[in-house]
């Protein structure tokens, strides 16, 4: 029987610390982003993590390979930090929590970034370098996602320029988007069969003020890119672009919110020009709406392939709210699930309160929070409670059954 995945979500550079090799830290030095410092100083204290994630019940464990560790520079390979993520895996088998690995959430290397990064169609032979480079630390873990929400980079670092490398440039962006789909084609060529390889894709509900689809915003940020994994097609607004075909063997879900786009809104500023429905409102000015989760799991089924909510979680320092929250999300997975959706696991975001990108250290996400000067870890009443839920939930331990 397949045992239904209950755990958490992290990424490397907002957890671990001193990710001084990465275009987000190259970035903050020079001010234009919040610094992240020591983070949550996890590399240091990846044991007591793990430790603790046994102890509250969780059995799986979401993580990111930090890029710039491994290559601090163009040709220099940092054998001491492929251990150390090595040594995190094996302790994760032995602590009996299955682990996810991303091998892509937003940061690049310093030196990858300055040559253009995904913008480039040459740089993808330091992508290929870098597979080949952590595929051997990889053995034992059976679930690999190539990168992590590639609208949202292409998105925040394009068109709206929040992020690395601050650009508004809808041409280049489209080149990114393209890449990044080539990125995870080679990914899943080279990893796939050792491990079940797949990519976390963000599918917040996008609607028009009066509930009805966006249809066209959704294209544009979830269906073109999935398609255009199968079909070696990109559909853009600047005209198709041939991409390398692949396939994946699952579907990540990251879901949070509902955006509300105006009906006179050009589909491309729809992606970026919105409001967010539900209700509520989070640390993040994100607002709430549960049923979503379910409209994401009926969205990504359309591919046939097993789905895992690889992220879901709420900013807040309210601890009945965030319990509330996940319990009305879980709800709607166990809805999909009874409807014969085949979704695999659930991840919350995030195990830790840590640095959430432009936003710095204000929003609480985690169901443990941390002392920084001591660095003693500190769970929260919704890490127990969510403990509680994975021990309790309909479908643990038992056979998923694809819906047909």
């Amino acid at each position: 029987m397949r045992k239904f995945l209950f755990g958490t979500s992290t990424a490397a550079y907002q957890i671990e610390g001193d990710n001084r090799w990465s275009d987000w830290w190259y970035w903050s030095e020079k001010g234009r982003l919040p610094k992240a410092g020591k983070a949550c100083n996890h590399w240091e204290k990846y044991e007591e993590d793990i430790k603790l994630m046994a102890e509250l019940g969780y059995n799986a464990y979401r993580f990111s390979i930090e890029w710039g560790r491994i290559f601090p520079e163009e040709d220099k390979i940092n054998e001491e930090a492929l251990a150390r993520y090595r040594e995190i895996i094996e302790l994760l088998l032995k602590s009996k929590i299955d682990p996810m690995v991303t091998l892509h959430h937003f940061t690049l290397p310093t030196w990858f970034a300055l040559k253009g990064g995904f913008a480039r169609d040459e740089n993808l032979k330091y992508w290929e370098r870098y597979l080949n480079a952590v595929s051997d630390i990889l053995n034992g873990v059976r679930l690999i996602a190539t990168t992590n929400e590639p609208m949202e980079l292409v998105i925040e670092g394009y068109l709206t320029g929040n992020w690395p490398p601050f650009l508004r440039d809808p041409k280049t962006a489209f080149q990114v988007e393209k890449n990044l789909i080539n990125a995870h084609s080679i990914a899943y060529e080279t990893l796939s069969g050792k491990h079940e390889v797949g990519i976390v894709k963000s599918m917040p509900s996008i609607k028009f003020p009066d509930g009805e689809v966006a249809e066209e915003v959704e294209n544009l940020q979830t269906f073109y890119f999935l398609d255009a994994i199968f079909e070696g097609v990109l559909k853009t607004p600047l005209g198709d672009m041939r991409v390398l075909p692949s396939s994946m063997d699952f579907i990540g879900v990251n879901y949070y919110t509902l955006h509300i786009v105006s009906k006179d809104t050009e589909p491309l500023r729809g992606l970026y020009e919105y409001e967010f429905g539900g209700y509520g409102r989070t640390q993040m000015g994100w607002k709430i709406y549960p049923r979503g989760i379910y409209e994401a799991i009926v969205k990504a089924s359309k591919y046939g392939k097993p789905i895992y909510i690889t992220e879901n979680g709420i900013a807040t320092e309210n601890e009945d709210e965030r319990i509330k929250f996940i319990q009305d999300h879980l709800n709607w997975v166990k809805k999909a699930m009874e409807e014969g959706y085949d979704v695999r696991g659930y991840f919350y975001w995030s195990f830790i309160d840590n640095y959430e990108w432009d936003k710095g250290f204000v929003p609480k996400f985690g169901l443990v929070s941390f002392n920084p000067e001591t660095w003693e870890r500190i769970p929260k009443k919704s890490a127990f409670a969510y403990g509680r839920l994975a021990k309790n939930f309909p479908y643990q331990g038992r056979e998923t059954c694809p819906k047909t």
